[in-house]
């Protein structure tokens, strides 16, 4: 299992884009598990942190959730995540963590969408995210 509690997610600003992790533009179904209820809801896009999905009413920020993620080929990807926000419209999931195989095909995912299949490669390499234990004391 990918451990990712360890990631810090810095505050969004509206005047320049901190995201370091390409969002790619799907547009297929997945299931999130929320309070032992499968939902169904449309992605929007995704990275290899996050999704952006349609909302759904029974969601509340802040609370666990499991991203069910099915391939045509392939077994289900499962990933534990937590809704970071949401609107009437939207919601943005972080993934918390990942088996390997999961991690591999949401990768192979997401290069098959991208428009530059390298750049995902190499996100891989750079550390999105500072972990709580590298970080300076204050």
């Amino acid at each position: 299992m990918c451990d990712l509690s360890f990631i810090t997610y810095p505050e969004e600003s509206k005047t320049k884009e901190r995201r370091k992790r390409t969002r790619v533009p799907v547009g297929f179904d997945i299931n999130i598990i929320f309070q032992r209820k499968k939902i169904k809801v449309k992605t929007f896009n995704i990275s290899l942190t996050c999704i952006n999905c349609t909302s759904d009413p029974r969601f509340l920020a802040n609370e666990p959730c499991e991203v069910v993620i099915s391939l045509n080929t392939e077994p289900n990807l499962i990933i534990a995540g937590k809704i970071l926000r949401l609107d009437e419209k939207e919601a943005i999931i972080a993934f918390l963590s990942m088996d390997k195989d999961t991690f591999y095909h949401l990768k192979r995912l997401l290069q098959y969408n991208a428009a530059d299949l390298d750049k995902i490669e190499k996100e891989i390499k750079d550390p999105a995210f500072v972990s709580r234990q590298a970080r300076p004391e204050v």
